[in-house]
């Protein structure tokens, strides 16, 4: 038996709450708080005397596009305002087994489909270290709250960067996992190939225990990725390859905020980091993701929201389905075809080196936040997702960490690995955040 320390669960989750009824009607970063089964929760991990697994009494928040027994689960949709589950998605199940306490649902653009956290519930999540602008999306609830300290850890959901997105705009650190790793059921009108569950969190550390809960025997039996065991990733030093340029324009100054760090980080025993002139080349990569993930989205239940209840439909929601709707079942195959392109040149540039690290956007976090849901130029939208998609294209894994400020705002850098290396991915980002840049809550509320 595994003794529980002194410190119990029930003050831990306590403190959580009191952050979120304090701090959230400014942030508006949860959708639902499920406090009396929070705090049960909390009492029976801490009358069982025993400890549950890596995230044992830890609060954690969920994105409100994961199914959670008996707490609301709306997919972001007023079409949903009213569902409530009778059983968790399998990646909250697993978390919850661990020991993981959920405290409540966060925010989300409808069906995961915006940059932005905005939909017809709530007035739009804020950014933590300026309410003037964006938090991203479309895991934004979880990165502000996150931000803001109201749970140390969050689940989210990356199909294009929508993890990795508002984590790098609010200053934490979010992951997303190779593709099969983890079960990706319990969402609703999602990607059949892209999105994968991911935790963002404050600290490494608290990211590294929810990740350790959520992966397991349920990961997809059919893909077709090779994982890499940790003896193909070098022992040392880890070679690190720079790869500033994703195709498309970024500010200068958030990548000098990046490569600065990184200059940082080769100071060190362990890293031999190489600066490169090559390009992600994004923009022969974006159509045709953009076509298989809009097609994914119309077969897995978007084509019944334009049929039964399209009113109800944020306009972004309308738009993005009804373009979905035009894209031919050869454009589909096509795109297939391009995302093992995009492989084959990911491949490419991780020759002879363990990683790759980019800026995790191009830019810091766009203001616009409460404005209208076309006010963030579509310009910005193409720099926000430049250096995060082909991650989800190609199914690889990729990390981001904050490396430093750029007008007061949080910059990110991402670290992009092959498939299966997590844990090492995990590691750097925890020389970062050891030896470059320590992590800090946001200043505000």
């Amino acid at each position: 038996m595994t003794v529980v320390p002194d410190v119990g669960c029930v003050p831990t989750v306590r403190a959580s709450l009191d952050r979120i009824r304090e701090r959230d009607p400014a942030l508006r970063a949860f959708l639902a708080v499920c406090e009396d089964q929070a705090m049960a929760d909390a009492r029976a991990l801490d009358d069982s005397g025993e400890r549950a697994g890596s995230m044992h009494g830890i609060p954690f928040s969920v994105k409100d596009t994961y199914a959670t027994a008996g707490v609301r689960t709306t997919y972001g949709s007023a079409v949903f305002a009213d569902n409530v589950p009778t059983r968790d998605a399998p990646v909250v199940a697993r978390i919850r087994r661990a020991g993981g306490v959920l405290v409540g649902k966060t925010n989300t653009p409808e069906f995961a489909i915006y940059i932005r956290t905005l939909n017809e519930l709530q007035p739009e999540t804020v950014n933590p270290w300026d309410p003037a602008r964006i938090c991203g999306g479309s895991s934004g609830g979880a990165a502000a709250s996150v931000a803001a300290g109201l749970t140390p850890v969050a689940l989210g959901s990356d199909g294009g960067g929508s993890v990795r997105i508002p984590a790098a705009l609010c200053g934490v650190v979010g992951l997303k996992p190779s593709r099969g790793a983890v079960s990706a059921g319990g969402g609703f009108i999602g990607t059949r190939r892209f999105s994968v569950p991911g935790p963002l969190a404050l600290r490494v550390s608290d990211a590294r225990a929810m990740w350790e809960a959520m992966r397991g025997k349920e990961s997809s039996e059919r893909d077709t990725l090779e994982f890499v065991d940790r003896d193909t990733v070098s022992a040392g030093p880890w070679r690190l390859r720079w790869v500033p340029d994703s195709g498309r324009a970024a500010d200068s100054a958030v990548v000098g905020v990046v490569r600065s760090a990184l200059g940082r980080l080769a100071t060190l025993d362990g890293f031999d980091v190489e600066d490169s002139t090559l390009s992600l080349e994004t923009p022969r990569f974006a159509e045709p993701f953009y076509d298989a993930m809009m097609a994914d989205r119309l077969s897995t239940g978007g084509d019944r929201m334009l049929a039964q209840a399209r009113e109800l439909l944020a306009p972004y929601t309308r738009h993005h389905l009804e373009r979905a709707s035009t894209i031919s079942g050869a454009a589909y195959s096509e795109s297939l075809g391009r995302g093992d392109a995009a492989a084959d040149h990911l491949d490419a540039l991780l020759h002879d080196v363990d990683f790759l690290v980019t800026p995790t956007t191009g830019v810091i976090a766009p203001e616009g936040a409460s404005g209208p849901s076309d006010a963030l130029p579509e310009d910005a939208r193409r720099e926000l997702v430049a250096y995060t998609f082909l991650a989800n294209y190609t199914g690889y894994p990729a990390i981001t960490v904050p490396c430093g400020l750029e007008s007061g705002m949080p910059v990110g850098l991402q670290v992009l690995g092959r498939p299966g290396s997590e844990d090492r991915l995990l590691d750097v980002a925890e020389a970062v955040q050891q030896h470059v840049y320590a992590p800090r809550l946001a200043p505000w509320p």
